[in-house]
């Protein structure tokens, strides 16, 4: 895109105040959380609010490996809705996508994890479009 429309920024940090500010809905798309992510308690907050529509999409394999398992994730988001990666033809499909969709206006795709490290410490790097339309 143009040089004078992109900036750089702490984008990753504040994703939590993206999804505290939903009206309707979140979509989330991760390969894992870490229970050190701000989102993680975001995403719980946001589950807890009865207007806002809540989806997950997770990688099965690595939910677990130190991280919460799908079964975890869906407790922690109840009533929220957490899809999680299945067998297919014989091999496990992967979701290392990462990207949050919100009421259908806010949309961040980036290359970080939903960790602490990711958050704060970590550079990564992502684009986020605000399109009321």
């Amino acid at each position: 895109m143009p040089g004078h429309l992109t900036r750089t920024g702490p984008l990753t940090s504040s994703v939590t105040h993206l999804v505290d500010g939903a009206r309707q809905s979140v979509t989330c798309s991760t390969f894992n959380f870490q229970r050190s992510s701000g989102v993680w308690t975001a995403l719980r907050q946001a589950a807890q609010r009865p207007e806002l529509i809540l989806r997950v999409y997770l990688d099965a394999a690595a939910a677990g490996q130190g991280a919460p398992t799908a079964a975890q994730v869906a407790a922690q988001l109840r009533p929220g809705t957490v899809l999680r990666t299945k067998e297919f033809d014989g091999r496990q499909v992967r979701n290392h996508a990462k990207f949050l969709a919100i009421d259908h206006r806010f949309l961040l795709v980036t290359s970080a994890n939903f960790s602490w490290s990711a958050e704060h410490g970590n550079i990564e790097f992502g684009v986020f479009i605000d399109n009321p339309t």
